[in-house]
């Protein structure tokens, strides 16, 4: 019986197959080199031409191409560093409330990424660069509201808590030092204003927080020596010279210390 033919899906490979092994003749073409192998290539190329306009001020040219890095190679490694380059250009732009989201986005669909210390840090440096500052016209700084304040304080010491080995602790202590001295001061603006309307215990919750709360702002002397005066004015000398030799034990050297042992020689008598 004669075999039956094969159909034209099986004969075609077989056909191809021959051709190659039998050799010689004109030579194959070239295959078209595949999309992998260029892939992660042309997505560093992109990332490093747009990584140079951001580091020259040019982030107006260089966000599009990292939010096409973004879109057309996901799965590149470039595509993440794309995103946090995004959100360093919103920061240099000042938009602190769009690039906090993409520095959060970041650290949570990114969490074992290696730049997340770096993610978090720039979350906590947002804040603080939304501390209000210092102008002619307006008020101090502690007279106004002190939201971005804590937050910022908040975000530090949980940095520091987590990457106590950080390249930028050093940098991270010096902004928590800042924090505290703006809330420490609020805190005693606000005390000495019960105080100026004879509002003692309120003076006492205020001034009680600034030295618990603020520990190593630098205004303690300050808060200390008005804590013992406000007790004075309670009639509660006890109190008083308890505050007065706290100070002067504490901080020797401080302007406040000097007043703070006339305050306790008066007592004595």
């Amino acid at each position: 019986m004669r075999a039956s033919p094969l159909p034209m899906r099986h004969a075609l490979p077989l056909l191809f197959f021959a051709l190659a092994c039998a050799g010689g003749g004109a030579a194959a073409p070239a295959a078209e080199e595949p999309r992998s192998a260029s892939y992660g290539r042309d997505a560093q190329e992109l990332y490093e031409t747009a990584l140079l306009a951001m580091r020259r001020n040019r982030c107006v040219d260089a966000e599009p191409v990292f939010s096409e890095i973004r879109r057309e190679y996901p799965y590149s490694r470039f595509a993440a560093l794309a995103e946090l380059r995004i959100a360093d250009c919103k920061a240099t732009a000042s938009s602190w409330t769009e690039a906090i989201a993409a520095y959060r986005n970041f650290v949570r669909f990114r969490p074992s990424h290696a730049q997340v210390p770096y993610a978090r840090f720039r979350i906590a440096a947002a804040h603080y660069e939304q501390i209000p500052g210092e102008w002619l016209l307006s008020p101090p700084v502690y007279e106004r509201d002190q939201r971005e304040t804590q937050e910022a304080l908040r975000q530090l010491r949980r940095f520091l808590l987590d990457y106590p080995r950080d390249e930028r602790v050093a940098e991270v202590r010096e902004m928590i030092a800042g924090c505290l001295r703006v809330l420490a001061q609020h805190e005693l603006y606000v005390a000495r204003f019960y105080l100026s309307r004879d509002h003692y215990p309120a003076t006492v919750l205020r001034l009680r927080t600034l030295l618990t709360a603020y520990e190593g702002s630098g205004v303690e002397p300050e808060a200390l020596l008005l804590l013992g005066r406000t007790y004075l004015r309670m009639e509660e000398p006890d109190e008083a010279r308890r505050a007065f030799e706290e100070l002067v034990e504490r901080f020797p050297e401080s302007d406040s210390a000097g007043t703070a042992e006339r305050e306790l020689r008066r007592l004595g008598s």
